[in-house]
């Protein structure tokens, strides 16, 4: 099911087989939108700016909020902001529920008053079947995941012919 000899490829598609199927590369004058929004925890991590250059350079644009966004264009990564739920409209809702993102990464945050609009956000993504990661190692992967798969999704091989390899 998630199984390759590359670990972004072997993410990929474990994300396939729990039918939450990642971006492909976005095609030569195509849009495709990420919505980024992290905690403030996790903008010090180098694995943030990784992140939000990886969509970037792969082409993807990208849709984060308020403090996501100028912790990524003080890092030299462009994006759009967008309006949390209590920030007015067009806010992070609207853009799933219109199929705006293809990809959804909001990391947890400890703070009360936005686990309302977390809680919010989930059940629209799972609703529209719009994909969705809840931490930044994942989003690490999704991104070598994504550019991985854009170079072939690798052979099919039965566990028994992976169980050879390893011996």
């Amino acid at each position: 099911l998630g199984m390759s000899e590359n670990f972004g490829l072997a993410f990929y598609k474990s994300q396939e087989a729990a039918s939450a199927s990642l971006p492909d590369l976005p095609e030569e004058g195509k849009v495709k939108k990420v919505l980024i929004s992290l905690s403030e925890k996790v903008h010090q991590a180098k694995d943030a700016v990784e992140v939000g250059r990886g969509f970037h350079k792969m082409g993807f644009s990208i849709l984060a909020t308020e403090g996501t966004a100028a912790f990524f264009q003080k890092e030299g990564i462009p994006c759009e902001v967008i309006a949390k739920l209590n920030e007015g409209r067009p806010n992070v809702l609207d853009v799933i529920l219109n199929k705006e993102v293809c990809l959804a990464i909001n990391t947890p945050s400890a703070k009360k008053d936005v686990i309302k609009d977390e809680a919010a956000i989930r059940q629209a993504v799972i609703k529209y079947k719009v994909p969705y990661i809840t931490t930044l190692a994942a989003a690490k992967a999704a991104v070598q995941g994504i550019l991985a798969s854009s170079k072939g999704k690798g052979s099919v091989k039965s566990i028994q012919e992976f169980h050879k390899e390893i011996r």
